[in-house]
């Protein structure tokens, strides 16, 4: 079965920025789940390997690029971690910002950025910095999963 047109030019555009990212290391899933112990990286709860893969379970195991391709993270064994599926999905591409320059450089970007000037402006890098990291908590990952885990068995979704 082949993609449509929309989701073959996101592959396009995913491949062509994992190339530019650097060289990619070939690895499974196994190898990532022995090597994390299998530990979810996002919410420190236990992964089991017989959850069904890739989803629709949220408690299923995935590979998490710890910084995410489209922010310039490499496809490496180095720059991946394990996660239930559901709490992979939660991060989405949110990178948590742990240095103010980091924050100073998100800021930079919202200032090119028509439109968002005076929202950049008006931004505090610790605060940023502060923000990112009371919403990347184990304990919040956690507790999304425990609701996603619930719509699952209620919904078969």
């Amino acid at each position: 079965m082949s993609r449509s047109g929309p989701g073959r030019a996101r592959d396009r555009r995913r491949r062509e920025r994992l190339r530019d990212n650097g060289s990619a290391e070939p690895y499974t899933l196994e190898e990532i789940g022995e090597r994390d112990g299998w530990i979810c990286g996002l919410c420190r709860d236990p992964v089991e390997r017989a959850h069904p893969y890739p989803h629709p379970d949220p408690r299923a195991p995935s590979l998490d690029h710890v910084r995410a391709v489209v922010s310039g993270g490499a496809d490496t064994p180095g720059n991946v971690r394990l996660t239930h599926w559901g709490c992979n999905h939660e991060r989405n591409s949110d990178t948590p910002l742990t240095t103010v320059e980091e924050a100073r450089a998100r800021i930079d970007v919202l200032r090119r950025t028509p439109g968002l000037r005076d929202h950049a402006d008006g931004l505090s890098p610790e605060d940023m910095v502060r923000a990112s990291l009371a919403r990347h908590t184990p304990e919040r990952y956690r507790a999304r999963l425990a609701r996603r885990v619930e719509r699952y068995l209620q919904d078969g979704r």
